[in-house]
């Protein structure tokens, strides 16, 4: 058995045959001559074996699998998954999740000149569309990643943001304002009657949508497409009291709805620290969209004592193509290897709109004349503030 066991160590070395022409002699000998001669005749063919195979340059030894102690941090080839934008620590999870809380403000309306003070005489502008600056409005957003095991992934998005208030309204003075387009007035019907006071609100929702794929991509960019729904409604309402009949108001109000559905494409980046517990983000995505718009508008009257109250209304929509453009910033710091705190940025911009004030110029919504409705879909908004949120991959 000895021998044997000698004979199959040395076929496996270019040099065996000379050393098992050595082995002949002994296993030539008689019985006790083997016997004594066994162990030494081994061990002097492993040492053999050895000197061999050290001179030897082409004699390749299988490698036996080799325990790397690689950190996360590392993110290096053959120290595991590498690291990407979705994977930052190269930990080659299956699912993403992240909840964040949005604080957003949006631009005023666009400028639209709506009452002036009034003394005999117009004094200058005193309401302006434009002075509708809402405040801030918070809303919550969901993302969800399924990771796809080619450094790719499947992403759906969600948020809502309800809703952004604005309210103003000028001081009670004894007939101190007009209509400030004497010939247009608001909604095709003017007057020059005056008012004591004036008020108005404007009110606006935001909320979207998002399928995406993550394409695969190793490092700190990684690309994306997919499909985007955003929505953005918005009303507005004007009341003034008229001087000559104080229990007599005008009433404007217009409400409008932009559903908008399109394809985007996209990139979200690891601008700084890719496999470090403090990172910053950056991403930026757009699209062309099918915007199917429409608005309801309607005019009121009531407190007078001769005049009954009466409510003239129209309604329309129409389809336009429209633009939503987002881009973000965010510090990212990692508590666990599993749960991160974010902080960051976010700005979103909308094209082709219809908002509230851009109605009051296109619809005729005057006594005794022809009714008239139209969408104008001219608008524009801009949306940006603060995002807050944890994340968490398992």
């Amino acid at each position: 058995m000895v021998a044997a066991g000698v004979i199959w160590l040395v076929i496996r070395f270019r040099r065996g045959a000379r050393l098992l022409a050595g082995l002949r002699p002994i296993l030539s000998a008689p019985r006790k001559w083997r016997t004594n001669l066994a162990i030494p005749a081994a061990v002097a063919v492993l040492a053999a074996v050895t000197v061999s195979a050290s001179r030897s340059q082409d004699i390749a030894f299988p490698q036996l699998d080799a325990v790397v102690d690689c950190p996360p941090t590392a993110c290096q080839s053959g120290c595991g998954p590498l690291c990407h934008v979705l994977d930052p620590l190269g930990q080659d999870p299956v699912w993403t999740g992240r909840t964040e809380a949005l604080l957003l403000w949006r631009s005023s309306p666009q400028g639209l000149p709506l009452f002036n003070n009034f003394n005999g005489t117009a004094q200058g502008p005193a309401l302006n569309a434009a002075d509708f600056a809402s405040g801030m409005a918070a809303g919550p957003r969901f993302t969800l990643f399924r990771h796809t095991g080619d450094d790719g992934a499947i992403e759906f998005n969600y948020f809502r943001v309800q809703s952004f208030q604005a309210q103003t309204a000028l001081p009670d003075t004894q007939g101190g304002y007009q209509l400030a387009d004497l010939d247009q007035g608001i909604f095709c019907c003017p007057t020059i009657d005056p008012f004591n006071s004036v008020s108005g609100d404007l009110s606006s929702g935001f909320q979207s949508f998002e399928l995406n794929r993550r394409l695969p991509t190793e490092g700190r960019l990684q690309w994306l497409a997919g499909f985007r729904w955003v929505q953005w409604n918005e009303r507005i309402g004007i009341d003034g009291i008229y001087a000559a009949l104080p229990n007599a108001t005008q009433g404007y109000r217009t409400a409008t709805n932009n559903d908008l559905y399109g394809l985007q494409i996209g990139a979200d980046s690891i601008l700084y620290g890719l496999g470090g517990p403090f990172r910053i983000e950056g991403i930026g995505k757009s699209g062309i969209f099918y915007n199917q718009a429409g608005q309801a508008s309607s005019k009121t009257y009531s407190g007078d004592t001769f005049v009954p109250p009466y409510v003239i209304s129209n309604r329309s929509n129409t389809q336009r193509a429209a633009f939503v453009g987002e881009i973000g910033a965010t510090a990212v710091y990692d508590i666990t290897n599993w749960l991160t705190v974010r902080a960051g940025y976010a700005a979103f911009w909308l094209g082709g709109l219809a908002l509230g004030s851009n109605q009051f110029d296109d619809q005729c919504l005057c006594p005794l004349d022809p009714i008239r409705a139209v969408t104008d879909t001219g608008g524009s908004v801009f949306v940006h503030g603060l995002t807050l949120g944890l994340e968490s991959r398992w």
